[in-house]
């Protein structure tokens, strides 16, 4: 009897933010619970990262900074027929409705409580004891 291990990858998020610090603490954060991080340090290059990853379960954009453009990325992955079913989580200092097109929103500063929370609520869970194996 043959044991087959399925290949699984992991899940992605997509990080969109300017700040070179937070980003790099966010990602930090998530890859070491297992997460693949792409980063984005504006809506354009976050547009071509996502058109060139097969998935992303989660795209975590800064509202806030001008040169991130996050309100526009939204309203780009609403329009865009490829990125239908993206899930985006806004992250913005003032307190506020949802913008429309995302999924969540996280208070800056981001206590990575919140942060992991909100991403094990919309991704699959990457754990290698998470992946099934299948016995033939």
């Amino acid at each position: 009897m043959a044991i087959v291990t399925h290949v699984v990858m992991q899940p992605t998020v997509l990080l969109v933010e300017d700040d070179p610090d937070l980003r790099g603490v966010m990602a930090e954060a998530l890859q070491a619970e297992g997460y693949d991080v792409n980063m984005a340090i504006n809506a354009r290059e976050a547009v071509r990262v996502l058109a060139a990853t097969e998935v992303a379960c989660l795209v975590l954009v800064d509202l806030e900074a001008p040169c991130v453009q996050g309100l526009s990325l939204l309203e780009t992955l609403r329009q865009d027929a490829r990125f239908t079913g993206s899930r985006v989580v806004g992250m913005r200092a003032e307190s506020g409705p949802c913008p429309q097109g995302a999924v969540a929103l996280l208070r800056k500063p981001v206590r990575l409580k919140d942060l992991m929370a909100v991403v094990q609520a919309h991704c699959p869970d990457p754990r290698p004891e998470a992946a099934q194996r299948v016995s033939r």
